[in-house]
């Protein structure tokens, strides 16, 4: 009941002094609604940048032969590495802690369907690769299996775009043959459109087996490869066993830094990891003293409040008001002003972030994501300045000499 009275009374009070209280509501108000977008624009960039890098599995090794760069065991320097799709394979066999090893092979071939023709990628890979590269497939379609892959199989699954040239937008690929190479080839699935699919490399490729590829343009060497070590095992030892591995066998320097390049998918997701909790740590950083500035305000006001209800404090302190509730009076008016503010600039928040649901904003910036965090995040913030811009002009107005107080004004 008490409360309840006294907010009345602090209610009144703001009514009696518009300006003020809304000079000191904007500035707690501006300040949630930067917290608020900053975190919710933060995450819905963290969530579309996650799509873009969750096209590979995490722990995923690249490899791409190159060339050597000093001379070794008898080679000379110059001399390009050649890996061909059974000595990728072989990889699993002879090193431990590999769950998967594929070899992936790149090459331009004409592709032609009744009288459309071009000229397209093709890349011959195992069936692994769907999963590894997650790889999302139209409704009716299937990727090709183990099976394909070892009987050569004519069979090729055809990137978004690519189907849509040759087939158009409404023609249901799946079932149909293609000449491809000069061979003819049955599509078995059509890959989702890039803004439903994690593997978007490229939507004009086509991928068939690796055996079929081998039979269309002979045993060449793999284009890259990768390695998908047991998800118990340490990427990085499992990157320096392959190493070890390939380098006795092909007879090349382990330390030579040209003659197989490497990208180990494990540091750069620990990377993102930590870049993206920068990046949230930053705008929260951004807008909590956006929040402080307000704040600042809310605690002159209440200074202000202070000086002006000196001989009514006195008096009050006269009559046997404890120090304690003059605190809380004190305290309490900050407190509901800065709760105020930060429902007002909540609510816009929210309304503005609905808003840009439907507005077309980049691809890379996604769309604005409020989450928890950042709602617990601004009422903690919201709560500490609160207490902290009125704490100090409370303690003030409590300490007073009810005395001096009741003759200041005389």
């Amino acid at each position: 009941m008490y409360f309840l009275i006294l907010s009345r009374q602090i209610l009144s009070e703001m009514g009696a002094h518009k300006l003020r209280s809304a000079l000191a509501l904007f500035g707690i108000f501006w300040g949630t609604l930067t917290v608020i977008l900053l975190l919710a624009l933060g995450g819905g960039f963290h969530q579309a940048s996650q799509q873009k890098v969750g096209r590979i599995a995490d722990g995923v090794i690249f490899a791409m032969p190159g060339v050597r760069d000093r001379s070794w065991l008898g080679i000379p320097k110059g001399q390009p590495l050649h890996i061909q799709s059974h000595d990728v394979l072989l990889i699993a066999k002879n090193v431990p802690n590999i769950q998967t090893a594929m070899p992936v092979l790149v090459n331009q071939a004409d592709m032609s369907y009744s009288d459309r023709l071009m000229t397209r990628y093709v890349i011959g890979t195992t069936s692994n690769f769907s999963w590894i590269r997650k790889v999302n497939l139209m409704s009716g379609g299937r990727f090709f299996n183990s099976l394909d892959v070892d009987r050569g199989g004519r069979v090729v699954v055809l990137g978004y775009r690519l189907k849509q040239h040759l087939f158009g937008a409404y023609e249901d690929a799946v079932g149909k043959r293609i000449l491809l190479h000069n061979a003819l080839f049955t599509v078995i699935g059509v890959i989702q459109p890039p803004e439903k699919n994690m593997y978007n490399d490229d939507d004009r490729m086509a991928l068939i087996p690796y055996t079929a590829y081998i039979s269309l343009f002979g045993d060449a060497d793999v284009t890259y490869f990768m390695i998908y070590p047991n998800p118990t095992a340490d990427p990085y030892q499992v990157q320096r066993n392959f190493m070890s591995y390939l380098s006795a066998k092909y007879r090349f320097n382990p330390q030579d830094q040209t003659v197989l390049h490497v990208f180990n998918t494990t540091k750069f997701f620990q990377f993102l990891r930590w870049f993206f909790i920068g990046i949230q740590l930053f705008l929260g950083l951004c807008g909590g003293l956006t929040l402080a500035v307000g704040s600042l305000g809310v605690a002159n006001i209440m200074f202000l409040i202070v000086t002006e209800r000196t001989s009514e404090i006195g008096l009050r302190m006269a009559l046997g008001a404890t120090k304690r509730k003059i605190l809380m009076q004190i305290l309490l008016e900050a407190l509901l002003l800065v709760a105020l503010g930060g429902l007002l600039g909540f609510l816009t928040a929210l309304l503005i972030i609905g808003i840009l649901q439907y507005v077309p904003l980049p691809a890379m910036l996604g769309k604005p994501q409020l989450s928890m965090t950042a709602v617990w995040v601004t009422i903690v913030i919201l709560s500490l300045l609160g207490l902290i811009s009125g704490y100090f002009p409370a303690k003030r107005a409590a300490n007073m000499d009810p005395v001096e107080a009741l003759l200041e004004n005389l």
